[in-house]
This record gives C-alpha cells, sequence and structure tokens, in this order.
C-alpha cells in the first residue's frame, strides 16, 4: 500500500464519536427529526457549482473541476476533528455543514463528501454520499459497528462510480491530490473500502465484510 497510510489512518480514525456520527449525518433519519428549525437553513450552492463549472463540456469534466475545486480550496479540518464542541455546532443538518465548510475552507471526511454531492446535483450530475469502514495501514479494521468513514459515488454515462476526496487530498502533495482516489476502479477501491449498503461495492460479486477484512491492501 502506499507510504502515506499512517498519516490517513490518523486522518479518517483519530476521530471523536460524535465526529463519527456527524460524518454520516443525513445517513440516519434520527438526526433529521431532532434538527431545530431555527438551524435549518435555505443555504445554496447553485452559484458556486456553476462559477467551477463554466468552462465544461460534458458530466465527466463537470465531475473532475468539482473534484479539483474541492482538492485545491478545502483543507482537513483537524480543528473540528479534535473538538467535540464545534462537532455538535456544526453537524446539526446537512446544510448547516455545507455552510461551515465553505466558510472554514476546511472538512472532515463527511463534509467533503456532502459538498461534492451538493455542488454535483446542482449541475445536473447524480451523486451520493457512501459511509462505511476503512483498513489501517496494517490491512486491519478498527472494530467499530458505526462507520467510520465517507466517501462518494457519482453516476457518469448511465454507470456509478467511486471516488474519495479525503483520500486524495491526504495522499497528495504541493502539487496536488493523488488522483489515483477519482473514480478509481470499484476492483481495487474494495482493497481498502467497504460500505455500509453493499450496493456500493460495484463489482458484479460483492465480496462479505469477512472476506473484506482477509483481504490484504496492496
Amino acid at each position: 500500500m502506499r507510504k502515506q497510510f499512517v498519516f490517513i489512518l490518523f486522518l479518517c480514525f483519530g476521530f471523536s464519536s460524535f465526529a463519527q456520527i456527524g460524518a454520516v449525518i443525513g445517513n440516519n433519519n434520527r438526526h433529521k427529526e431532532h434538527i431545530p428549525k431555527k438551524h435549518k437553513t435555505a443555504f445554496s450552492t447553485l452559484k458556486l457549482a456553476n462559477a467551477i463549472t463554466k468552462d465544461a463540456t460534458s458530466d465527466k469534466d463537470k465531475v473532475f473541476a468539482i473534484y479539483k475545486w474541492i482538492t485545491s480550496n478545502i483543507s482537513y479540518d483537524n480543528e473540528l476533528r479534535l473538538s467535540s464542541k464545534l462537532q455538535k455546532e456544526f453537524y446539526t443538518s446537512e446544510e448547516n455543514v455545507l455552510k461551515k465548510v465553505l466558510e472554514r475552507k476546511m472538512a472532515l471526511c463527511g463534509g467533503y463528501a456532502f459538498l461534492f454531492k451538493s455542488l454535483c446535483e446542482n449541475v445536473g450530475v447524480s451523486a451520493e454520499v457512501v459511509h462505511g469502514f476503512t483498513k489501517d495501514y496494517s490491512g486491519k479494521i478498527q472494530k467499530n459497528k458505526q462507520p467510520t468513514h465517507t466517501w462518494s459515488a457519482v453516476k457518469l454515462n448511465g454507470q456509478w462510480q467511486l471516488l474519495d476526496i479525503t483520500w486524495a487530498i491526504s495522499y497528495g502533495n504541493k502539487n496536488g491530490p493523488d488522483d489515483y482516489w477519482f473514480l478509481t476502479k470499484p476492483a481495487n477501491f474494495i482493497l481498502s473500502h467497504y460500505p455500509e449498503d453493499r450496493k456500493w461495492i460495484l463489482l458484479g460479486s460483492p465480496i462479505s465484510f469477512s472476506e473484506f477484512q482477509k483481504h490484504a491492501i496492496k
């Protein structure tokens, strides 16, 4: 596996328990039901999405432009990762997460995925937020019942494809993100990522979670 996996371990498994819950906001109706009305906003990313994709001529161009903009402009939010107080303040609704991400120009894995989904949908491209589990540098999975990471799926030319913006940034360098994690082949993605919802494995013959645990990271 790549040399920076230790750094990924620090980024993606260093959350407090609330940060993990926050990363999956929008995937659990209980969170939505308890969001006070005063926290609900009419926040929109439409203007930003149009600006980012103004020169794009295809859906793939739009998606790549959004991916590049996020990886160039939104850094990893270590302050949020370490602060339960900020997590409780930010993770009140998906809209509030988006607003905070763009205000601070920083995000956790869930923030990256929600922003990517919102920007894609603003320009007519279907995208989804995917929650699941990832392996550490030794190839082992931490013993958590809750998903520990969040990534993205996007539909291009009628087919769903996978990407992980958090890992693209973390594996990247001063020259830019590691584009290996942009539209990664499902057969390669499954070596390190296992979705909570098995439909996002995107393989003809999906492997079980126990099989995923046995696979060594290459």
